[in-house]
């Protein structure tokens, strides 16, 4: 075997050294011709809230069932009112009373030949069909109480949280109000409003009752949201430039609390449906004769251990409904959490 020296290793570095100092320099050296498109590209994808919010939402199973449970939910509430055959309903469209076929098992047929799927209430009336249109008002009255609380829920936390002179004001209010429990102020409203305006339509007696001091606590929610960004260096710097304050609230503070008041929303949807159907079993609400679920809920709790699905009915909708909320606004609490977006 052939050994190497060092004087053959001299030897070899020197023929390497000449076989680059050979290379033409037009091979070492390529210029680079500047595109400024190209340059102007990201290499990562620009990061958008809303963008986050949706790909983190849609991943959830969670949400998935919800959004499928609230659309199964809108579809019945819109379709099977307007299914309800007409023999059911009174020239003014409620539903009229039966006796022949009241107290009729789920699936059991009556005196006038049809089968009723879900059975019959004590005066007759078929509670598929009842529960479904109650469940429409239901939702129809908790909306628009939910919309009104945002809305001025969200218009006073702005004000409290911007204007702090006026804290010592709405601290008392809400230590006056929120001491008392809420159902009780419900109650007390709708009762108030029963007597004093006896010609007042229920579904609004109902939705004043429940707003008038509903909005309180998202008030003092978005004030204390409103407190930790106001002194942030953009606010400061708009009020040193001379910016009205009420452009601040809208311009500044509103965008940032955004997430926060469309996920309260969600949340406060079952309450208000909550808090209907109890007014409603409880004689401040709804009549009976007023196709609701709390109203068919008060009507079949009298005669539950003898005909438990006139209860059961319109109790499993009101679950369902308030089960779908809570998960959907669980799943939207979740996704508008900025560090999920990672």
């Amino acid at each position: 075997m052939k050994k190497y020296d060092k004087y053959d290793a001299v030897d070899l570095a020197l023929e390497d050294n000449q076989a680059v100092l050979d290379i033409n320099e037009d091979e070492l050296f390529v210029p680079v011709t500047l595109d400024e498109k190209e340059s102007e590209h990201i290499a990562k994808e620009s990061y958008s809230y809303w963008k986050s919010v949706l790909r983190v939402f849609i991943r959830k199973p969670s949400a998935i069932i919800a959004i499928t449970s609230l659309f199964l939910i809108i579809a019945l509430s819109l379709i099977v009112p307007i299914l309800t055959p007409a023999e059911y309903l009174r020239a003014d469209g409620t539903f009229a009373t039966n006796i022949p076929i009241r107290d009729l098992a789920p699936g059991e047929e009556g005196v006038d030949g049809v089968s009723h799927f879900w059975g019959t209430d004590s005066i007759g009336r078929d509670l598929f069909y009842i529960t479904w249109t109650g469940a429409r008002k239901s939702l129809v009255l908790a909306m628009i109480s939910t919309t009104i609380i945002v809305i001025i829920g969200t218009l006073f936390g702005l004000i409290w949280g911007f204007f702090r002179k006026l804290d010592p004001f709405f601290v008392e209010l809400y230590n006056l109000i929120s001491n008392i429990p809420a159902l009780l102020v419900y109650m007390l409203l709708a009762t108030i409003f029963m007597q004093r305006f006896p010609t007042m339509p229920a579904e609004i007696r109902l939705i004043i009752a429940l707003t008038m001091t509903s909005w309180i606590g998202l008030a003092r929610f978005l004030r204390n949201q409103i407190i930790i960004i106001n002194n942030r260096e953009y606010n400061i710097a708009s009020r040193a430039l001379g910016t009205p304050g009420f452009r601040i609230m809208f311009k500044n503070l509103l965008p940032y609390i955004l997430a926060v008041i469309i996920t309260n929303a969600t949340l406060t949807i079952p309450g208000m449906i909550s808090s209907e159907v109890t007014m409603s079993f409880f004689g401040v609400g709804l009549d009976s004769a007023t196709a609701s679920i709390g109203a068919l809920l008060e009507l079949g709790r009298t005669n539950f251990m003898l005909r438990p699905w006139q209860l059961l009915a319109p109790a499993g909708v009101l679950a369902f409904i308030i089960f779908a909320f809570f998960l959907l606004g669980t799943s939207l609490s979740d996704a508008l959490d900025p560090k999920k977006h990672r």
